[in-house]
């Protein structure tokens, strides 16, 4: 009895102190980017900082809201989201498929490891804005060199985190299976690719990040739609609130990508970390 009661107490301990922790941490996130606009604003009334390079949070958000109704540059903002949105998801998909198969094919077969190790390991330190005048000749200033810029930027950074998770999967629990009967298909999807999962999925959570930070960069290809060309268009006619909203629109699709990963994360690799 006394076995139960305490086994009882320490479960109910441990779910409280969890129930405190995400309660803090719940605050804390709420806290940490309050405090920053609050010292943003301040810093601004006080004089710190000039409001012509960096406008008041006050005026960012009439501006945001300026925008939110009557769009920009002759287009609904919805459509400049939606515009950016559908380079970085079409980059971003393609991108997964293509370096989620190779980063698997490099980390299972050496050869073809070899075969990609020279060609990856080059163009990897190559910036992508160094391809910027290349992409223009070889396929203009249409959707399909900027999709191709963010492409290139993130397929790199999948492929390689896929090939370090398969390449971070014991070797006794390959060898476990293939003392069970498993053959090398079996292998690849039923002990390869889940313990190699938390990487990838690891992987495709920097990539994303990644494909949102470059998105300005591919939209200096050209074209009138999309938050890139929002963000140079203002900055080239010296509109700072314009910029800020901008940029502010980009981090709140990123971030609410990013949670979406993070969730999906959890739900389908739910085994990280335990044995």
């Amino acid at each position: 009895m006394k076995t139960i009661q305490t086994i009882t107490q320490k479960y109910i301990g441990k779910k409280s102190r969890g129930t405190q922790w995400g309660s803090r941490y719940a605050v804390l996130a709420i806290i940490s980017p309050i405090s920053l606009i609050l010292i943003w604003y301040l810093t601004v009334e006080f004089g710190v900082a000039n409001p012509i390079i960096l406008p008041s949070p006050v005026v960012i958000w009439q501006a945001f809201w300026e925008i939110i109704t009557n769009g920009y540059s002759g287009s609904g903002i919805i459509i400049h989201i939606a515009a950016s949105l559908y380079r970085v998801v079409v980059a971003f998909l393609a991108a997964t498929i293509i370096g989620v198969f190779i980063g698997l094919l490099r980390g299972v077969y050496r050869d073809v490891n070899a075969i990609f190790l020279v060609p990856a390991e080059t163009i990897r330190p190559i910036p992508p804005l160094a391809f910027i005048p290349l992409f223009i000749l070889w396929f203009g200033i249409g959707d399909v060199s900027k999709i191709l810029l963010i492409f290139y930027y993130v397929v790199l950074i999948v492929m390689l985190s896929t090939e370090a998770g398969v390449r971070s999967v014991p070797e006794d629990k390959i060898r476990a299976a293939q003392s069970l009967g498993a053959n090398p298909r079996q292998t690849l999807f039923f002990v390869i690719v889940p313990a190699a999962l938390p990487s990838i999925m690891s992987g495709l959570r920097v990539s994303a990040a990644a494909a949102f930070s470059i998105l300005v960069a591919a939209e200096l290809l050209g074209g009138d739609l999309g938050l890139g060309f929002v963000i140079m268009d203002a900055a080239s006619f010296f509109r700072m609130p314009d910029v800020f909203v901008g940029i502010l629109l980009i981090g709140i699709l990123g971030f609410t990508w990013d949670r979406g990963l993070n969730y999906a994360l959890n739900r389908w690799v739910h085994w990280e970390g335990k044995n």
